[in-house]
Order: structure tokens, then C-alpha cells, then sequence
């Protein structure tokens, strides 16, 4: 194991026992450029409680940089602070969260830092990050932001696809799982009567 993938696996840890889930269900988004002044990040949280509501609990080890837990009625996740960028670390399958704080955060993001504007847009590169079921780290690089037609920073239209499609590979698989039982039960139910005659 490298130490990379040492120091995620302790960080998915960390962020399962706030989101409540296994390690294996969180995913890291980060947002990689360079912020000069952490002050950025208390203004995104501050601005989160103050606009959205948004619950706000901090956590100070584990994560690699200053956390923020946020939470709304619907779901929680993390935000992470790091001199390379905002990390949000969320529960993969939470639609609640794709659909609802993380467009929030990264609006909020957006709108904070000043450094998503279009001009912008290619400079930065996202970076998702997850562990697979053998525990070992997945990534997968975006170099460049996505744009809608308005020209903002929409990743979220990429991870809500890609999560729909994880989901439906779930449903299939488990569709497999619940025929092949059916099948089996079928053949012993079948036997079953053949003995009786």
C-alpha cells in the first residue's frame, strides 16, 4: 500500500464516522487550485449558515486540513480546507447531497473565492477519489471545469450521471442476484412435487 492511498483510506474513516456510513461509501471531490488565504473557507462556511441554513459543525483531525461537517435537513457532508483547494468529501448514492449542498457549496465556492469565473474555467482540475470494495483508492482526474450553457462551474451534472449509473448497475445486479434465488426455489419447488406423485 502507498502512503497515498494509506492517507485516504484514514481520511474515508475519519469522514464515515461523522457521515455515519462505511468508509467504502465516501467520495472526495476536490476542487485543486491554490487558495492563499484560508480565510476564504471560514467565509464559505459563514455565508452557508448565514444564506442556506446550513448546519455547521467544525472537526479538526483526521482530514488532512481544517473539516467542516454541514448538515441540512436532507443529508450532511464535509468540506475540507487545503492550501491546493476545497476537498468535499460525500456519501456515494446520496442524491440528497449531490442534488442539494453539494451545487450549494459549490455555488457558494463559486461566488466566494472569485476564481470560477470563465475565464477561468480551465485552469482547474477536479479530482474524485474513492476507495473500491478491496479497499484500494480509485481516482479519477477532470482537467477543466464543465460548463453549462451559462457558462458556470457544474460538476455536479457529471457525478449526478455518474451516480445514476452506479445505481442502475446496483439494481441490475441485485435484479441478477433476486432471479437466480427465484430460479433455485423454482427448481426445488418442482422437485419437490415430482417426489410427491
Amino acid at each position: 500500500m502507498d502512503y497515498r492511498e494509506k492517507t485516504f483510506k484514514e481520511k474515508f474513516n475519519c469522514a464515515a464516522t461523522h457521515l455515519k456510513v462505511k468508509p467504502e461509501q465516501i467520495v472526495s471531490l476536490k476542487i485543486r487550485e491554490n487558495i492563499s488565504l484560508h480565510s476564504v473557507y471560514r467565509d464559505l462556511v459563514e455565508s452557508l449558515k448565514r444564506e442556506a441554513g446550513v448546519h455547521c459543525t467544525d472537526i479538526n483531525n483526521g482530514l488532512q486540513g481544517q473539516g467542516y461537517l454541514l448538515g441540512d435537513k436532507k443529508s450532511k457532508i464535509i468540506v475540507v480546507e487545503h492550501e491546493t483547494g476545497l476537498e468535499i468529501l460525500y456519501i456515494a448514492g446520496s442524491i440528497a447531497s449531490i442534488l442539494g449542498l453539494i451545487p450549494l457549496v459549490l455555488q457558494a465556492w463559486r461566488s466566494i473565492s472569485g476564481h470560477f469565473s470563465r475565464r477561468n474555467n480551465l485552469d482547474h482540475d477536479i479530482e474524485i477519489r474513492r476507495l473500491d470494495n478491496n479497499g484500494h483508492l480509485r481516482e479519477e482526474h477532470i482537467h477543466g471545469m464543465y460548463e453549462s450553457s451559462i457558462g458556470s462551474f457544474s460538476p455536479d451534472i457529471s457525478l449526478i450521471s455518474n451516480l445514476i449509473e452506479n445505481m442502475i448497475k446496483e439494481v441490475l445486479e441485485d435484479v441478477k442476484k433476486l432471479t437466480k434465488r427465484v430460479d433455485a426455489i423454482e427448481k426445488r419447488f418442482v422437485v419437490k412435487s415430482k417426489k410427491k406423485k
